[in-house]
């Protein structure tokens, strides 16, 4: 019996789609055990599967509705609170599981805080050779709060310990040591001023092999993403964020899987964030279908 059968709770469908086999597979990650400013973003998948059922299914960036498809929305793991290393553990378990088990879908992880990624590319390894992140926050620290793994540190880890490269995108906070860390390191970096012309983003898309996309939603503006724990001005509109993943689908990179993070119903506003972190993965689920189709 495997980590699913035994942690995965039944929910609600991702927009209320029929549950069957699909081209995607979806899992909840309601992990939060680190958060530090406003904590509550183990309330987010199930709050962004709710509020995606009063979506319409017409993606405008790929022109394609996705109101007769199905998805293998296979709820949410039960995770044991306060135990980080027990937590982690069982992620990277879950992930593996899902990619063996569904080897032709995309996978689609909603957390949740933003130290999921590092469990979920331990279970990715080598199949993955380019982790793309879309954060305000660079979350290289080297430790917070005497911790070495939590939100602020996941990316820190992922760069030690495993062997990947990296592309950052949209951030606009760092610490002096984080800096520091990037010159050092040599991780690319695109922060806010570089997004502004995206013609010229793209052309760092060309080499990106098998990708694996991750986005905290905060990289947003806090005007069009108020629900999140550690809010940050200046930061993208969301209908650049779309435009910039398209980008890289249509690189001819393969894009492995996805996740998106850092959603916090409780300090949203009419629920504006859990709707846009919906409307993203319907748009992220066409893209995927676009290129299947062009393939």
């Amino acid at each position: 019996m495997g980590v699913l059968e035994l942690l995965a709770q039944e929910t609600i469908s991702f927009a209320c789609l029929p549950k069957a086999h699909s081209g995607w597979s979806l899992l909840g990650i309601p992990f939060d055990s680190t958060t530090t400013y406003k904590p509550g973003t183990r309330f987010a998948p199930d709050a962004v599967r709710s509020t995606s059922c009063n979506l319409e299914f017409y993606s405008i960036l790929t022109g394609l509705i996705l109101e007769d498809e199905r998805i293998n929305d296979i709820g949410n793991l039960v995770l044991p609170p306060g135990d980080v290393k027990e937590g982690l553990r069982i992620i990277e378990d879950a992930a593996r599981e899902i990619r063996s088990l569904y080897p032709n879908t995309l996978p689609i992880f909603i957390g949740g805080e933003h130290l999921i990624t590092y469990p979920i590319m331990k279970a990715f390894g080598k199949d993955v050779d380019t982790l793309v992140v879309f954060d305000a926050h660079l979350d290289l620290r080297n430790e917070y709060l005497n911790s070495r793994y939590n939100h602020a540190t996941f990316l820190r880890r992922v760069v030690e310990e495993l062997d990947l490269n990296v592309l950052h995108i949209g951030s606009r906070a760092y610490s002096k040591d984080e800096l520091d860390y990037v010159r050092a390191s040599g991780l690319r970096m695109l922060n806010i001023l570089d997004l502004k012309d995206l013609e010229t983003v793209s052309k760092e898309f060309k080499n990106l092999g098998r990708t694996y996309i991750s986005l905290d939603i905060d990289v947003v503006d806090p005007a069009y993403a108020p629900g999140v724990g550690n809010p940050e001005p200046l930061g993208m509109d969301p209908f650049t964020l779309l435009r910039v993943i398209k980008k890289i689908f249509e690189s001819g990179s393969r894009v492995m899987g996805f996740d998106l993070v850092e959603v916090n119903p409780l300090v949203d506003v009419n629920d504006v964030t859990s709707a846009l972190a919906g409307k993203i993965i319907l748009e992220v689920m066409a893209m995927d279908k676009s290129i299947r189709i062009a393939k």
